[in-house]
This record gives C-alpha cells, sequence and structure tokens, in this order.
C-alpha cells in the first residue's frame, strides 16, 4: 500500500482513499466498517449491491512537514523523522532553509506555527447488512505526532504589538499511539421516519471499542518574551504527562543522564513500540444520519434489493468518546504562570524541529534560560488520559452519478490527532463510467494549511481499488512542490 502525504490531518477521524480525496470528510460519505470510526449510522446505508463488505491493511498518513520536498525519497525521509527516534545531527538547517521556514510557516508575524504527522491502519474490517440492521468489526492502529512551534526558535527578532516586542520559544509536542477493537451496530428508527414529506430514513449507529495505549507524550511549554518599558519578561507555564518510553528517557534525564543518551537508550524505533501496551481503555464513536431520497429511488423501502442513488443526507456523529488508564511508568508535571525579568531575548537554534519522539528534551535542553524540565520533581504515578474526542456534522447530496458534499470537524481539546479549531471539508464525485468515480475535495481551517486533493476508484461487483492523492495549497502559490501521493485499498464485496 502506497502512503498519501498530504497537509492538514488534524480534523480527519479516519484515513480512507474515499475521504482523503474528497477533502477529509465523510460523515455522510464513508459506509463501509470504516464508518465504525466516522458515523456508524451510516453502516446501513445500502450505496452498492453487497450486503457484505471485508478489508485488509487500508493505510493512509499525513505529513505537514516544516521542510518539504519535491523529491519524493527526501520526502519520505522527512516524514519517517516525524515518526521515529530523535537523531541529534539530523535536522541541521542552513540560512536559506530558515528564511524557507519563516516565510512558509510564520507569514504576517504569526508567533507560533501547526505541525501534525500521522500514521493509520485499518488492520482488518468487516461490515454485514440485513434488512434494518448492520452489523461491522474493525481493527485499528493509528499514531499522531503533533507540535506548535514558536517564531523564536528559528529568529531571535521580536514580533510587534500592541503589548510590546514579543519573541515566542512556546513548544508543545504531543505524541500519541492508539489501538482499536471496534464492533460497529447501526438501526433505522422506524418512529421516527415519516419526518419529511417523501421516502426517509432515520439511522443510529453505535461503535463501542475496546483501546490499547502504546507510547505518550503530552508537553506543553508556553515561554513568551516581552520587550516593554526597557525590561523584558519572560512569562511560561509549563505542563508535562507521559508513559513508556518518552517517561523513562525523561527520568534518565533529570537523574543525570547526556540527553542524547537518554533518549537513545530508552525510546524504541515505532515499529517496536506501536503494539507495545501501555494501557487499557473503552471508547465510543456515535452517529446519526437522516436519508432522504428523492424521485423515484425506493431504497429505503426495498432495503435490500436496491442502491440509494438519489438522496440527500443530513450526519451528526461525535468520535473518541471515553479513555485510557495508564497504570505503570506514568509521570506527570503541572505548574502555573511564571514570570521572570531576563538581560536579552534568547537565541534562535540551527536545527529544525520536526517532532520526533525525544526531541522535546533537547529542545528544552538547549534553551538559554533555565530548562523547565530541572524546575521539577517527579515520581512515577498512575493517570488517565481523555481520548481525542471531536464532533462532526455534514450534507451530501447524491443524484445518480453526482455527489456533492460539506462537512465540519471541531476538537473538543488539542491533542495529537485533534484541533479546537474549526475545519471545513467539500467534496465532489463524478462517474463519468459507474466503475469509475472521479473525486475531488478541499479542506480548510484557520491558520492551518489547506489542502487541495483528487481521487479515483476501480469498482467491480466483488472487488474495488481506491486511490487519492493531495497537494498543498502553499505549495500551488510559492513552489509547486508536490506533497501528496496516492493510498490505495482493496476491499473485497459479496
Amino acid at each position: 500500500m502506497a502512503l498519501v502525504f498530504s497537509i492538514s490531518g488534524l480534523a480527519q477521524p479516519v484515513l480512507t482513499p474515499r475521504n482523503i480525496a474528497l477533502g477529509g470528510g465523510g460523515s455522510t460519505y464513508i459506509t463501509d466498517y470504516n464508518a465504525n470510526f466516522y458515523n456508524p449510522a451510516n453502516l446501513l446505508i445500502r450505496d452498492r449491491n453487497s450486503s457484505f463488505d471485508i478489508g485488509l491493511l487500508i493505510t493512509g498518513t499525513y505529513y505537514n512537514g516544516v521542510l518539504n520536498s519535491t523529491n519524493l525519497e527526501t520526502q519520505t525521509q522527512n516524514f519517517e523523522k516525524n515518526l521515529r527516534q530523535y537523531n541529534a545531527g539530523s535536522y541541521a538547517i542552513n540560512p536559506d532553509q530558515r528564511s524557507q521556514i519563516l516565510e512558509d510557516h510564520f507569514k504576517r508575524d504569526r508567533l507560533t506555527s501547526i505541525h501534525q504527522s500521522r500514521l493509520e491502519s485499518t488492520l482488518l474490517g468487516m461490515r454485514w447488512r440485513k434488512n434494518n440492521r448492520a452489523f461491522s468489526f474493525a481493527v485499528r492502529t493509528r499514531t499522531a505526532s503533533s507540535f506548535e512551534i514558536g517564531r523564536g526558535w528559528y529568529s531571535n527578532e521580536p514580533v510587534e504589538t500592541e503589548t510590546g516586542d514579543v519573541l515566542s520559544q512556546t513548544l508543545k509536542h504531543r505524541y500519541l499511539t492508539l489501538n482499536e477493537i471496534s464492533f460497529g451496530y447501526a438501526e433505522s428508527v422506524k418512529h421516527l421516519n415519516g419526518m419529511s414529506s417523501r421516502l426517509d430514513n432515520f439511522i443510529v449507529g453505535i461503535a463501542p471499542k475496546l483501546v490499547l495505549g502504546g507510547p505518550y507524550q503530552n508537553a506543553s511549554w508556553v515561554n513568551n518574551y516581552t520587550s516593554s518599558s526597557g525590561s523584558i519578561q519572560q512569562s511560561e507555564r509549563f505542563e508535562f504527562s507521559s508513559t513508556g518510553g518518552f517517561s523513562d528517557a525523561t527520568s534518565a534525564y533529570l537523574n543525570g543522564t547526556p540527553v542524547q543518551e537518554a533518549i537513545a537508550n530508552n525510546i524504541q524505533p515505532l515499529e517496536e513500540e506501536i503494539f507495545n501496551v501501555k494501557g487499557i481503555g473503552a471508547g465510543l464513536d456515535l452517529g446519526f444520519t437522516y436519508l432522504i431520497t428523492l424521485g423515484s429511488d425506493l431504497s429505503t423501502l426495498n432495503v435490500d434489493e436496491q442502491e440509494t442513488q438519489k438522496s440527500l443526507r443530513l450526519s451528526f456523529s461525535i468520535t473518541d468518546i471515553g479513555f485510557v488508564s495508564y497504570n505503570e511508568g506514568g509521570l506527570v508535571y503541572n505548574t502555573q504562570t511564571d514570570t521572570n525579568t531576563v538581560a536579552t531575548f534568547p537565541g534562535q537554534l540551527d536545527n529544525a524541529f520536526v517532532g520526533a519522539p525525544g526531541q522535546f528534551l533537547s529542545f528544552a535542553d538547549q534553551t538559554d534560560y533555565t530548562n523547565p524540565l530541572t524546575k521539577f520533581t517527579s515520581s512515577p504515578e498512575p493517570f488517565t488520559m481523555l481520548l481525542p474526542t471531536a464532533i462532526h456534522g455534514g450534507i451530501l447530496f447524491e443524484l445518480n452519478r453526482l455527489k456533492l458534499m460539506g462537512d465540519i470537524s471541531i476538537g473538543l481539546a488539542n491533542t495529537a490527532f485533534t484541533t479546537t479549531k474549526l475545519t471545513t471539508s467539500l467534496g465532489i464525485e463524478i462517474r463519468p463510467l459507474k466503475f469509475l468515480p472521479l473525486r475531488a475535495g478541499t479542506q480548510l481551517a484557520p491558520q492551518l494549511p489547506g489542502f487541495l486533493s483528487l481521487g479515483t476508484a476501480f469498482e467491480t461487483r466483488y472487488w474495488d481499488l481506491s486511490i487519492a492523492t493531495q497537494l498543498s495549497t502553499r505549495s500551488i502559490t510559492t513552489n509547486t512542490a508536490l506533497t501528496g501521493i496516492t493510498v490505495a485499498a482493496l476491499q473485497f464485496h459479496l
């Protein structure tokens, strides 16, 4: 399976060829077993002539890099650096690259920039639909590394604001691996049907899941310097929680081990850590879809005989309601805001922060002023983390071989997988031939880079192959660098 490199994955609950091609939306469109993780109500929608679907190893990635390359091999290496163990010396930047980072990510004197890398695979999925009920089973693993970095790490020139000249060396790094076993169920709520003058179907879906938590880190260092009335004030607040190799590396560093040695000895490669269970929890994905058929479409009456081809769909879903409890090896820091007077603004570093596991320790170790980690003491303790809950809504208009859709998503908290910024996705699908859908979409969010996406598929009665690609809208306006490559998924239908 090919990997897909794209630009803004912070609002997507699933990564599949279909919703990637449609700009990240899918609360009304995703109807196979992947709907477990987006909107399980859609499991009941009959959009093809089959009652049973199965798929293996559907894989996708997101990559919102600090430095992007037009060379596919270089771009692949950049992506790997975001998710693999930090290695000092691999992230050095020259003056031209520093200028490119400032131009690409800190336009209009923006103080911070947000980035994410994400890897996800549905290892196995099945859906069975009969009469007015649908059942599904899906196993998924996903890893995300999301970080927000201040302009001051790349430039020692402050930004002029209403409160004074500000230099931000804020650094937030969130890293999380989740393995999920999900059971989905959808049913038509008959006593709610008939709300419109047309044939309709109100569907509710629920997908409880067992969640096995892997490596986890949530490091938030809000660190700003403000020059006003001839003095420079530093204001900082630090919060930190971790488990697994992140905790082991942090403890070793606090006990005097050199930072690179602490990282190398305690943080394992992703392929060794991804199924290393550190915590256990439970989750729930919940969804509602109101399907109104149009014209001669009688699929709401003949649910086992006719495909839905002319309809209007309205959907609402809440994903990742739940928690993971880490009972061993947890570290937790939590402090109030601290203010100090300093002599000068801190200096810039000669490395790019890419979100590699352990890199937060390295940057904190190189700060010109007090390392936030050395101010506090801690001991291993259990803690509970809430899952990255998000809310989604969508609308889809379908008329034979044309589909138009729009989605909005918002996370309840900033996590490795979600953002509290409202994200909008728009998509279109046209079928010049019944077996050949052509898809396109876009996604937009405040202060986040958007992207354009394209995709297609080859669909037969018993199997289909889907592909998608994405292109950064930023790259279109500057160096036209391709930041997307295809992702493919082979699925079978009976």
